[in-house]
């Protein structure tokens, strides 16, 4: 279960960060937009760890990059998800993560 809070305000990663550690409560913003949501069912979590074990077996079988289960993506101040489940080549990985541990948008991409 998704909320919009449509208050005609546009929000930012800053908005969120002043929102403290709120557990169980996931915030996402989508041009300017903010979304609460709870945490995923049982079932839905279950799935994601199972496509996550995998991608990570087989990820340092071959060494070229890493799976992560719920990474916070930024893609501008504006626009930050958190998806359930993201795998990045080792590069990508190098040109993407910033100091607090997000993944940012690659200028030109």
């Amino acid at each position: 279960m998704s909320q919009m809070l449509n208050t005609g305000v546009r929000w930012t990663i800053h908005d969120v960060e002043l929102f403290g550690e709120n557990e169980g409560t996931r915030y996402e913003i989508v041009d300017g937009e903010l979304f609460m949501t709870r945490a995923p069912h049982f079932k839905h979590q279950q799935t994601c760890g199972k496509i996550f074990q995998q991608l990570n077996i087989w990820s340092e079988f071959t060494g070229l990059g890493e799976a992560v289960i719920n990474p916070g993506v930024l893609f501008s101040e504006s626009d930050n998800v958190i998806p359930d489940v993201v795998w990045a080549t080792k590069e990508t990985l190098a040109l993407t993560l910033d100091e607090a541990g997000h993944l940012q948008r690659i200028a030109g991409l």
